[in-house]
């Protein structure tokens, strides 16, 4: 009997952003080539659970599974991680002797060697908070296919909600850049104004980046969250601009 081909090793890599800056939108572009992994939410509240019901009693073990577990047969593995997300990895990972004295990058590559690194932002960070608002407001969070879910309670404009949440964005994003600027790390740069303008384009170059091969037939499924943003959207947002002198696309008062 013929021996089998081995498995490629796993290739990681992790989409760091935040809320409401079309994460989800991106790893259903990267999951709908076949080419890299499933890439979602392991390391936010669920984290804990998954750890008892796979039990990896510790995150390397845990990380290691999620690589055979949720890898696509060319082993490739990917994971998104909230802003929040990445500090609850820490700080769960450093109740463990053996990671207890390593910094983010280091953690990081520990648990996951090789790995590349993508950051999804939003050029329009008003938009942003008015979609963070309404989600958080609604509890609706995303719509798949033609199904319409039903919100917890209909959201109203509330000036300041939306500030609040814009200054969340805001923060969080410039302690992510000082996290990849910390530890030397380039990742790959995703906005999501351009991914959603230009779809499948701007999913092939990001697959160009992380290395993964693409062959020349590949077909990338369309995606199946549909867009939240209505006209509602957009006038709450001229509506904050207005209310905070804000130009069109900008955040803070110029």
């Amino acid at each position: 009997m013929s021996e089998r081909t081995p498995r490629p090793e796993p290739t990681a890599y992790l989409i760091l952003g935040t809320a409401r800056s079309g994460s989800t939108l991106l790893c259903q572009a990267l999951a709908g080539t076949g080419l890299a992994g499933d890439p979602k939410e392991y390391f936010g509240a669920k984290m804990a659970s998954w750890m008892r019901k796979w039990e990896t009693p510790d995150p390397v073990a845990y990380a290691a599974r999620l690589a055979r577990e949720r890898a696509t047969p060319n082993g490739v593995f990917g994971a998104k991680l909230l802003w929040q997300h990445l500090r609850h990895l820490g700080r769960a990972s450093r109740q463990h002797p053996a990671l207890a004295d390593l910094d983010d990058g280091e953690l990081l590559a520990t648990l996951f060697p090789g790995v590349r690194w993508v950051w999804i932002t939003r050029d329009d960070k008003v938009r942003q908070a008015v979609s963070y608002w309404k989600a958080r407001e609604s509890g609706v969070w995303g719509q798949r296919g033609s199904r319409r879910t039903i919100p917890l309670k209909e959201p109203e404009f509330d000036e300041a909600g939306i500030a609040r949440l814009l200054e969340t964005v805001l923060r969080e994003e410039d302690a992510i850049g000082r996290f990849f600027a910390a530890n030397g790390i380039v990742p790959c740069r995703i906005v999501y104004e351009t991914l959603a303008a230009d779809y499948e384009p701007t999913t092939r170059g990001l697959l160009a980046c992380l290395g993964i091969p693409v062959p020349p037939d590949l077909a990338i499924a369309d995606p199946r969250t549909r867009k939240l943003a209505d006209s509602a959207s957009d006038a709450w947002a001229e509506r904050f601009r207005l209310a905070r002198g804000l130009g069109e696309g900008t955040a803070r008062p110029g």
